[in-house]
This record gives structure tokens, sequence and C-alpha cells, in this order.
């Protein structure tokens, strides 16, 4: 009887000083409705997905479109970046990093590697040239109009192959080239954002130092991954550095060595805590209670390492390989298997859903008129032009230096599974709506744009990736699942 009146007790606390809590999504009670008003939405485009055949990323753009055209969220329903980045990464990451079939990927790992580096690096500078066009003086100092372009390029590198998958289970294909689709999108994540913290480093560390004019303090304790960044590029700002090559070379080098040991360390820290979960997951043998110790093990690797000021990326993907690879040796593995693996489906559909949907409500705060603007329009186009072509340009040559190991047709299914979502729409909602000497058209100019090439890849590739694998011959029967 105690409990009974706790939590009313709690949100009126939580809530004190809203005119209508129920209302405002700042409060708890009102984030609640949200969230469920956000799932409830998820589910029923879910249903409806299933029932048109629809790929369901497809189906959540649409909806997200509804939502931004009816103006259907309360004003203010939006997650903060930090909120968006310590909520949304750690269980994409991890769910990525628990599905990969390590064996296969140890089998094929040159050719994962080559597509996966290479191909974020190409991205990201094909991808920042071309918009480098679209960016203006009035969105950011002329200064950092190259490293916006690059961050730009790098938010749209993580491939995102969710309805490629679905297409691969309903077909078959052979199990090196969905290694590499799957490899390529794990791995690819971890880089790209990555790649984006430091160029998004970059920007706000050297927008504060123009700005200020002062000496860059002295290093303290960090409160988050980009603080880490901050510094690695800070010492690149001041005049004693700029003006001198030796020191500019030693600022480099240091800032190398810093990100080495920031993911190095990263690794390591996710590596010892997945093994930890894993032999309490053996000592355990509750597939329940497995998924809960997963949970933990999600957000705790990220935010332990993200405290310690080192990659809290590099932590959730390394903990979810070792999870994924050495959980399933013990005699209860098929219910751990079946019970995680469902659960983690589970997650990923929801954190999809809610990112889709939160997009759709920043269009509707800036505009979505947007979308149809003819400098958005003109830059969609182009960009998802140099995509295909940055793509074009890893992926044939590497299929042709594989060899007869590499199947038929398998570089034109790798080519068009290269789709973009979640992972690259979750970075896009971490930029500020503004920061000190950037403009707030910054956001407004890449959020429709990324949000309409995201449409482009999930409309035009993911509802006819089985007619490219039917067509390419990149069959196999004995591999559908």
């Amino acid at each position: 009887m105690m409990l009974q009146g706790l939590i009313p007790t709690l949100l009126a606390v939580a809530d004190k000083g809203a005119a209508d809590p129920l209302a405002d999504p700042h409060t708890v009670s009102g984030s609640i409705i949200l969230f469920t008003l956000l799932l409830t939405l998820a589910v029923c485009v879910g249903v409806v997905s299933k029932k048109l055949k629809m790929p369901y990323t497809v189906a959540l753009v649409v909806a997200g479109l509804v939502v931004a055209f009816f103006k259907a969220a309360p004003e203010g329903a939006a997650l903060g970046p930090h909120l968006v980045f310590y909520i949304v990464l750690p269980p994409i990451l991890f769910h990525a990093g628990l599905r990969i079939n390590l064996k296969s990927l140890g089998r094929n790992w040159l050719s994962v590697v080559i597509v996966t580096a290479l191909g974020t690096l190409v991205t990201t500078v094909f991808v920042g040239v071309v918009i480098r066009y679209f960016l203006t003086t009035d969105m950011i100092s002329e200064n950092f109009l190259w490293v916006a372009a690059f961050m730009f390029g790098a938010m749209l590198s993580p491939t995102d192959p969710v309805s490629v998958i679905a297409a691969i289970k309903s077909i078959g294909i052979p199990v090196r080239v969905r290694t590499v689709i799957e490899g390529e999108s794990l791995f690819n994540d971890g880089i790209a954002v990555t790649l984006f913290f430091l160029l998004s480093g970059a920007i706000f560390t050297g927008m504060n130092y123009m700005h200020e004019k002062a000496d860059v303090p002295p290093p303290q304790q960090h409160e988050s991954p980009v603080e880490v960044v901050e510094d690695a590029v800070d010492s690149i700002f001041t005049t004693e550095v700029v003006n001198d090559t030796e020191g500019l070379m030693d600022a480099v080098w240091n800032g190398a060595l810093t990100f080495l040991t920031y993911s190095s360390v990263g690794l390591l820290i996710g590596g010892l805590l997945g093994w930890a979960a894993v032999m309490l997951m053996r000592w355990s043998r509750d597939p329940v209670l497995e998924n809960a110790i997963t949970v933990v093990l999600a957000y705790g690797s990220f935010i332990i390492a993200s405290a310690e000021s080192v990659s809290g990326v590099a932590a959730v993907i390394i903990a979810g390989i070792i999870v994924g690879a050495t959980r399933w040796h013990d005699e209860n593995a098929d219910d751990s298997i079946q019970t995680i693996s469902t659960f983690w489906e589970s997650i990923d559909y929801i954190i999809n859903s809610l990112i889709f949907l939160l997009v759709g409500i920043e269009l509707q705060f800036i505009g979505i008129e947007k979308l149809v603007d003819g400098n958005v329009m003109m830059a969609i186009g182009f960009v998802y032009l140099a995509m295909l072509l940055s793509r074009a340009i890893v992926v044939y040559p590497a299929g042709i230096s594989y060899g007869k190991a590499w199947p038929r047709g398998a570089s034109h299914v790798v080519f068009w599974s290269g789709l973009r979502g979640c992972v690259t729409l979750a970075l896009v909602l971490t930029l500020p709506a503004s920061y000190t000497g950037v403009s707030p058209e910054l956001k407004n100019f890449m959020l429709p744009t990324i949000f309409g090439v995201v449409l482009i890849t999930l409309l035009l590739q993911g509802t006819t990736m089985r007619t490219v694998i039917r067509l390419s011959g990149c069959v196999d029967s004995k591999a559908h699942a």
C-alpha cells in the first residue's frame, strides 16, 4: 500500500511548476505520454507495413513525413543532443555487434576492412566536396565551411542494411556476401561516429577560440566523449601552433596518439565488460535474466568508457561482438539465442521507430517545406549521386580483386545495399540547433537534406533489393533464413 502512491508522488515532484504536465514534453509525465504515443504509432506502422509487405523502415520514414506534414507533435517534443547520443546509439551499436557472425567475419575480414575503411573515407570526401558548394557563410564561418562539409559527409557514411537483411532472409545469398554487408554496417558505424565527433569537435572548439580570443584552458576532467575530440584539436587553433610548422606537426601527432588511445582503451573496457557479462550469463543460465544483463552491458560499457574519456562507441561494439560470439557455447544456447535475439530485435525496432519519428518532429519545427526547397532538393540529388559514385569506386574494384572466391553478381548486391538510416539520422539529431558562431540555418539545411537522401535510399534501394539479388544471380538457397 505504501508503494501505491509512490509513482504519482514522484511525478508530481518532477512535474512541479508545469502549467499542464501531461501536455508538456519536458516534464516526466509528458515525456512518458509522448513516448507512449510514438511507440503506439510505430506499432501501427509496423502492422500496416506487414500487411502491405513493405520494408518497415520505408513505412517509418513515411510516418515521419506524415507527423511533420500534419504538425502532430506538441511544441518542444524533441530529445536533446546528449540524450540522443546516450540513449539511442548504445543499443543500435550493441545489436549490430551481437548479430555478427564472428567465424565468417574472420574468414572474410579483408573484404570487410576494404569496403568499410575505404568506403567510409571515400564517401565522406566525395559527399563533403559536393555539399561544400551548398554551404554558405550565412550558416557557418568561412574558416569552417570545409570542416562542416566533411562532417556532413561523415554523417552519411554509415550504412544501414535493415531492409537489405529482410530481403536476404527471404531469398538467401552466399554467407560471404552477407558477412560483408553486415560487417560493413557494424564497423563503419564506429568509424563514422568517431569521424563525425572529430569534425564537429573541431568546429565547436574552433568557434570557441575565435569568439573568446583566449588561451586554451588546461585539460580538465571530461564530461562527454565530445570533449576528448575538442581537446585533441584544441591546440591547433592557438596562434603559437598555427605559426610554427614543427608545433603544428607535434599537435597533429599528439592528436593522432590521443585518438589511438581513445579507441584502444575503449575496446579494452568493452572487451573486459563483455567477458564479465558472458561469465555472469553462463553462471545464471536464465535467458530472461540474460536479457537484463545485455541491457546493462550495452549502456554500461558505453557510459563507463565515456566517463573515462575513451570511445564508448568502440566499447559497446566489442561488447556486443563478444556476447554474440561466446555466449552461445553453453548447454542452454538454443534458449539464449531465441530469447536474446528476439529481445534485441524488439529493442532495435523501438529505437529505429523513435529515430525516424523524432526526425519527423524536427522537420515539423524546421518546416517540412524545406524538403521541397530548390537548394535542398538539388543538394539531395547531387549528394545521392556522389554516394553512388563513391560506393562504386570502392565496391567494384574490391570485388575484382577477390577473384573467383567472390560469388557471381555479389558486387551488384553489395553496391545496392548501401542504404542509409538510423545512425545517420541519430547523428544529425545530435547537432545543436545553434552554437556560438554557427547559425541555426546550418542544421535547418542539413537535417532536411540528410532526411531526403535517407528517404531516396529507402524508397529506391530498399524496395528493389530483392529484384537486384535475383537479377544479379547472387542467390544461395542453402543460405535462406
